[in-house]
């Protein structure tokens, strides 16, 4: 090239420019590279002037290559030098044997002197890379543990749960030798649950955890993960034989534990701990998920059986003191049309009685079921429905709540029309009855202005039978109760403005309208 100090300076400038740089001839002639060029080449096997690579054929060199980002840049080197198109870029891996890397490169094309020519540039941009990378990964852990949990959630058996764990640890987070144990509570033993296709080729027999054997059991019993970077480092190890030689332990609770392996040592970062033991974390919630719902089912078999046994029981017992009780209903009305006598009046409350004892045993029977739809119930409404199909003779009734809560309308019903009832018996025949929103809107009350309940016996009150008055069948606040705690609710008893009883029900669900 001619010396002169418009040329030095374009030198100069190459050679500082942060990327591999070459100008080529319009037959691919390199004709001149600069000192990071050449400082690539020393790096890469090439020595002394070679590594500058003046006067060898870029095209030559890229042409017919085996790896296709060498046949794509010759492609555009070529057409950029044939004037086809201004400018080609390429992001294109070059891996050495020591390092993953990644280069960006740009050829523009000019004219000099009625002749083509092109500066071509290569740009590392492996930091960038790894980041797309890694950012990528994690994206896919994420979906993958989207996906993991959203089928995780759909288990039913804690056996599925383990296989589904297993999957993922193995297709998702590639940690291909994994395992998992539940306690077995008869056994007292962590016995093998699931495991990857490569630990059941690598070990054979998964195989069972006495009390006290191994990593596994110790780790099952103080609920802290171990995290081993070398298995021959640890005398405690269950197989002194083990062809493993990294390991996490991971505690699942009370339920077991997971394990996860390697072939050689050192082979978990801090970044394979954490997203084991999130994982490990995720899946305990789980197995306690379908514990719970296990135990639920097998509380509704009982609670079936329990209500088929007492609506047989109140089937046979109703039919057995209905015809009695109607054969004796009626010879009391013919006797009340021969003759009068105050014994007759009696007669008829004490059957009036039974009736209802009848009926409060047939709705307990029910008890047990649970409660049926719900719907948007507009109390007001509600309320004076039931006030109108109690017998409330002198009493009066004042509702201040215009709320709209979510309820099975018909049990809702019973609630309201057995504290009706129970007011009227203990506060009189003129007793006032208040329905009302909660001060914090967690609920609603039902209040009167009677004698009011004494505090030793709130608690009695809503056990069966009990009652303090000769009419009353000492079932219809047990009725009240079973109800509301059906819905999720809560009640309790405190004192009314006017000292009389207030029912207080809260945790009650109120929809704005």
């Amino acid at each position: 090239m001619v010396s002169s100090p418009s040329a030095d300076l374009l030198i100069t400038a190459l050679d500082v420019f942060p990327a591999e740089a070459a100008v080529l001839a319009s037959d691919g002639t390199i004709l001149y590279t600069n000192d990071q060029w050449r400082a690539f080449g020393l790096e890469n096997g090439l020595v002394g002037e070679d590594a500058a690579m003046i006067d060898e054929n870029y095209l030559s060199v890229t042409t017919g290559a085996d790896e296709a980002p060498a046949q794509e840049a010759a492609d555009g080197v070529e057409k950029v030098l044939a004037n086809e198109q201004a400018q080609f870029t390429l992001e294109y891996p070059c891996h050495s044997p020591s390092e993953r890397r990644w280069f960006l490169m740009t050829v523009q094309g000019f004219e000099y002197q009625g002749n083509r020519f092109a500066v071509m540039g290569h740009l590392n941009i492996t930091s960038r890379k790894l980041a797309e990378l890694e950012v990528h990964q994690q994206n896919t852990y994420l979906e993958g543990l989207h996906r993991a949990v959203k089928d995780l959630l759909q288990t039913d058996s804690q056996e599925e749960a383990a296989e589904l764990a297993i999957q993922y640890l193995d297709r998702i987070l590639d940690f291909p030798i994994v395992g998992l144990w539940l306690y077995d509570d008869a056994r007292n033993a962590l016995t093998p649950a699931a495991a990857s296709e490569q630990s059941d080729a690598l070990l054979g027999t998964i195989p069972t955890y006495q009390e006290g054997e191994g990593l596994s059991w110790e780790v099952f019993t103080t609920k802290e993960s171990r995290v081993i970077d070398d298995l021959t480092d640890v005398p405690e190890r269950y197989n002194p034989e083990t062809p493993l030689r990294s390991e996490l332990v991971l505690p699942l609770g009370e339920y077991g534990v997971l394990n996860i392996a390697a072939t050689e040592p050192n082979s978990f970062d801090e970044t394979d701990v954490t997203l084991a033991e999130i994982w490990a974390g995720t899946v305990t919630q789980v197995l306690a998920r379908v514990d719970r719902e296990a135990q639920l089912r097998e509380r509704e078999r009982e609670l079936t059986r329990e209500r088929d046994r007492l609506e047989e029981f109140a089937g046979l017992v109703s039919h057995d003191l209905r015809n009695p009780l109607n054969i004796a209903t009626g010879h009391l009305e013919l006797a009340g049309e021969d003759c009068e006598s105050d014994h007759l009046e009696t007669a008829a409350r004490a059957l009036t009685r039974m009736e209802r004892l009848i009926e409060d045993m047939l709705v307990l029977s029910r008890q047990g079921e649970v409660v049926g739809s719900r719907d948007a119930i507009h109390l007001p409404s509600l309320v004076e429905d039931c006030w109108a199909a109690v017998e409330t003779g002198a009493a009066s009734l004042t509702v201040t709540t215009d709320g709209t809560v979510v309820a099975d309308e018909s049990r809702l019903q019973q609630v309201f029309e057995n504290l009706f009832r129970n007011a009227i018996e203990h506060g009189g025949p003129s007793v006032s009855i208040t329905v009302g929103d909660l001060a914090n809107g967690s609920g609603f009350f039902v209040a009167d202005d009677g004698d009011g309940i004494p505090d030793a016996e709130r608690e009695d009150v809503f056990q069966a039978g009990y009652s303090t008055t000769a009419e009353g069948t000492g079932f219809g606040l047990k009725i009240v109760h079973d109800i509301v705690t059906g819905h999720g609710w809560e009640m309790s008893i405190t004192d009314s403005t006017e000292g009389g009883a207030r029912f207080e029900i809260t945790d009650v669900e109120f929809l704005e309208m």
